[in-house]
């Protein structure tokens, strides 16, 4: 079973509204009560908790004819439910490394995370059998690490989707971690595919995600 599934099926209700927010973004009312199996009602006073905790909010869409349609969204209270915790700890460690030993030193503290992971992303992927289990071996080492990742299997290509960033406030005061971040696909994924990252958290998109293309061989 998939690493969300395990999670998901030991969930509250409310903890799994916020899980589906978290992963789908902005969302009306019928669609999480279908995801949860609830009534619209049920549904209704779960967000009702949730916004008086200042977990969730909603903004009224208009998306055609007829009334406009209710979606609900996290806070960044409600973000700061899935991790981040440790961000104050993790970013004074980051301003002490630069004061004691400047640019070079963060360089260094990048490239021996960089090597660490790509060390043991190469040593579990070469356990796959084909490329879709690699990147499913890639999504689960990811989802351990915090990121809330899965795979989307594309009309001619893949999408690794990783929908909360448990690094994010290290990332935005260190941007060379993000750069690793994709620098480290490329490397693990091998030569074979494309990897473009298309959405990113850090500029303001919801989740990041990684389109993954086969490269096509030279005729």
């Amino acid at each position: 079973m998939h690493p969300y599934r395990e999670h998901e099926a030991t969930m509250s209700a409310t903890s799994k509204i916020l899980f589906l927010l978290k992963q789908q973004g902005a969302t009306p009312l019928s669609p999480l009560a279908d995801a949860l199996s609830l009534t619209t009602m049920g549904v209704r006073q779960h967000l009702q908790k949730l916004e008086k905790q200042g977990l969730v909010a909603f903004e009224d869409r208009r998306l055609g004819p007829g009334r406009p349609s209710r979606h609900w969204f996290l806070t960044d209270l409600g973000h700061r439910e899935f991790g981040d915790r440790h961000q104050d700890l993790t970013l004074q460690l980051l301003d002490g490394i630069d004061a004691l030993f400047g640019d070079e030193g963060l360089k260094q503290l990048i490239m021996h995370r960089f090597d660490a992971q790509q060390t043991l992303y190469v040593q579990t992927l070469s356990e796959a059998k084909s490329f879709p289990e690699k990147l499913e071996m890639l999504a689960r080492l990811r989802h351990e690490e915090g990121y809330m990742a899965r795979v989307i299997a594309e009309d001619g290509y893949w999408l690794l989707v990783e929908d909360h960033c448990p690094i994010c406030a290290a990332a935005d005061r260190c941007r060379g971690l993000c750069q690793q971040e994709l620098a480290l696909f490329r490397a693990v994924l091998g030569n074979e595919v494309e990897v473009v990252r298309s959405e990113h958290i850090l500029a303001e998109d919801r989740r990041c995600a990684y389109q993954i293309t086969p490269v096509k061989a030279a005729s």
